[in-house]
């Protein structure tokens, strides 16, 4: 989603929240760590900057991605990711409501980046999503942030072509990668 972003920007602001997370999630140190593998090895150093945004989750949804929004502008941000079930927990609120409540606020000056569920695509042998891959659904391996705590956790399934293999041992080699 960011490499998307970056065909239409200047630059990429990484700013991971840190702070109180609900159990199972990753740990600060965790995100912050594949954050920086990430820059270190697949971006580019001259327009890409890594910061924290200190402050607790509070899995609000639509709200929150509002708030996440207003504090990214305030930051100088003109554009911000808003991926599937953004600041969501379980199903409470539908996949799409933090992408649907930015019609409601035209004025926020700032702009979101609608990005829908991205998978891996075997035909494409890459990343993709339903704008980008002509492929039938039995070609697409999906993921989810619960199939990726799953690997973590039990080391069930596979990541091939879903993260990064450099990411993958920095979060391996990460003592307490989950919040308890």
């Amino acid at each position: 989603m960011q490499k998307s972003a970056l065909t239409f920007s200047d630059g990429l602001f990484i700013q991971p929240v840190l702070g109180k997370k609900k159990a199972g999630d990753f740990t600060d140190e965790a995100i912050v760590r594949s954050y920086q593998t990430l820059i270190d090895h697949y971006y580019r150093k001259d327009n890409t900057l890594l910061s924290v945004l200190e402050y607790e989750m509070e899995y609000a949804g639509p709200k929150e991605a509002i708030h996440h929004a207003i504090m990214r502008k305030n930051f100088g941000c003109t554009h911000m990711i808003i991926g599937r079930d953004h600041a969501g927990v379980g199903n409470f609120y539908s996949p799409y409501a933090a992408q649907e409540i930015f019609r409601e606020f035209p004025d926020l000056e700032i702009q979101p980046i609608i990005l829908n569920s991205f998978f891996f695509c075997k035909k494409c042998e890459a990343m993709a999503n339903e704008k980008t891959c002509p492929h039938p659904r039995c070609d697409h391996v999906d993921f989810s942030g619960t199939k990726i705590r799953r690997f973590f956790t039990s080391g069930d399934g596979d990541l091939s072509g879903l993260m990064r293999p450099e990411v993958v041992r920095e979060i391996m080699n990460t003592p307490n990668r989950f919040v308890d």
